[in-house]
């Protein structure tokens, strides 16, 4: 019986090669039930996510850093773009983008669980609010813009309802800190509680009325923290100067919007940086071009008054003239003096004609005496003209380097206001980054197809353990039933033989 129960054990085993596949596949499509289950639980729970899902959309722009034009002597960095990249993501830039876009007030529409976002994307029209009229759920493209939402700060993050009234109006409510007040659209309103002043302009909606919104607002400061970790901002290429901006987000109009006004709000604080720098510099150079131009004042009314007040415009030609009268008083004081000598030697001293010609030489040296005067007063005058057009000449050259470096700084602050460009603008992406919903649902069908086909598996291995160990003990009850106590042992062996 042993003998015959090993031949069949080998017999099995030689014919198993041949049609395992066969079988296998066999008892896994006998569980078509198993596998259909879980391939529609699967599919199923997939196609609901996918339809939930908020589709992730990716806009960038980029920026060129262009070098600056410097004047001579002054020294150029090299890499700017790194350092730009820190004022990209300052909070300087953000705020600026936070305030302009009113990215600190969210406004949602009041979408029903689950399938109202997806039946929202799909229907492009203003519908009839709420489920059977109740509610004030939204289905199509409505929305409403709020300009100004200020409250104090226990409000903030706490979501108002925001309710589209007939005739232009509108209520927000706050159930849990019973807060309710009315305004009407595109007017200010304003409400006092316990908790402070709430003030809310809604400038524009397109929504019926029953509509109902979800706002509330954020502190600037967190809204942003959140943008400094969301954008992502690099060099493009090493020292290419360069820098890629890109965001990601649910809203593909609201993150190219973000981006576009981050890239004019950064031009317009590095105009700004810039016009500021030039103002200051042109309003020294000015400065010192006007006091300049008072000391050239000065020293025309200067000159005007030492030439007034010698008669004259020109001094050299006076001077020339009274050298002239000097040499020729000179030479005759000199005859004069040798006439007298020659007199003395026939006459006395009171001799007529000494004395007359004493008279004379006196009268000549009084003359030389009022003209070497008068040439030294010349002579002062033509120094003191000379200083002042030295002085003249100085501030002249001084006033046309003035003038010539305000018209350069004039060019470089022309030059500075295109520091930087937009060399590409962000805009509205079409495409999430996210798989397409078509693909997700394919996508989860294949995988509910194979989990179920991994069930079946696993519970035919469950079903064949549990059928082998059964088959065994039955056949070692017959054995021993039928008298043979050896059996024990071949079986252990044949066992043992059979796993190594």
């Amino acid at each position: 019986m042993n003998r015959y129960l090993q031949q069949l054990r080998k017999d099995s085993k030689d014919g198993k090669g041949a049609s395992d596949s066969i079988f296998q596949l066999g008892s896994i499509l006998r569980n078509g039930w198993l596998i259909v289950s879980v391939a529609i639980i699967v599919a199923t729970l997939g196609i609901i996510y996918a339809l939930t899902m908020t589709p992730v959309y990716e806009s960038n722009m980029l920026i060129e850093i262009k070098r600056n034009a410097s004047l001579p002597g002054e020294n150029q960095a090299e890499t700017p773009a790194a350092t730009e990249i820190e004022i990209l993501r300052s909070r300087s830039i953000l705020s600026g983008v936070v305030n302009s876009l009113k990215l600190d007030i969210t406004v949602e529409p009041k979408l029903f669980p689950v399938v109202g976002s997806f039946i929202a994307k799909k229907n492009k029209k203003v519908s009839n609010p709420g489920l059977f009229g109740l509610g004030g759920y939204v289905w199509g493209s409505e929305f409403a813009r709020i300009s100004v939402f200020n409250m104090p700060a226990p409000l903030m993050r706490k979501p108002f309802v925001l309710t589209i009234a007939d005739n232009h109006e509108f209520t927000l409510t706050q159930e849990e800190l019973a807060i309710r007040m009315r305004g009407q659209i595109a007017n200010m309103a304003r409400a006092h509680t316990k908790y402070g002043l709430i003030e809310i302009l809604v400038s524009e909606t397109s929504a019926k009325p029953g509509a109902q919104f979800v706002v509330s607002r954020i502190p600037a400061s967190q809204v942003v923290a959140g943008l400094q970790k969301s954008l992502a901002i690099s060099e493009k290429g090493r020292q290419s100067n360069v820098i890629g901006v890109s965001l990601r987000g649910s809203k593909p109009e609201l993150i190219s919007r973000i981006l576009n006004e981050l890239g004019s709000e950064y031009v317009r604080q590095q105009v700004a940086e810039k016009s500021g720098e030039a103002k200051k510099a042109l309003a020294f150079y000015n400065q010192q071009a006007e006091e300049s131009k008072k000391i050239l004042q000065k020293l025309d009314a200067r000159l005007a008054e030492v030439l007034r007040r010698h008669g004259t415009s020109d001094l050299s030609e006076e001077a020339r003239t009274l050298a002239e009268q000097s040499v020729a008083l000179q030479t005759k004081l000199a005859e004069k003096e040798q006439k007298k000598v020659e007199l003395l030697g026939r006459f006395a001293e009171l001799h007529p004609e000494i004395i007359t010609a004493t008279r004379n030489i006196e009268d000549a040296s009084r003359d030389l005496s009022r003209i070497e005067a008068k040439r030294q007063v010349i002579a002062a005058a033509q120094q003191e003209i000379i200083s002042l057009n030295r002085d003249k000449q100085i501030n002249s050259e001084m006033n046309v380097a003035l003038l010539n470096t305000r018209q350069k700084l004039d060019a470089l602050t022309q030059y500075n206001n295109v520091h930087v460009r937009l060399v590409d603008r962000a805009e509205v992406p079409m495409q999430p980054v996210t798989l397409k919903l078509s693909v997700m649902i394919v996508t989860a069908c294949l995988l509910g197809l194979v989990l179920g086909v991994l069930a079946s598996m696993l519970k035919n291995a469950i079903v064949g353990r549990h059928q082998g160990a059964e088959g065994v003990e039955s056949v070692r009850r017959i054995m021993i039933s039928a008298g043979n106590p050896n059996y024990e042992v071949d079986n252990r062996a044949d066992k043992k033989s059979t796993e190594s």
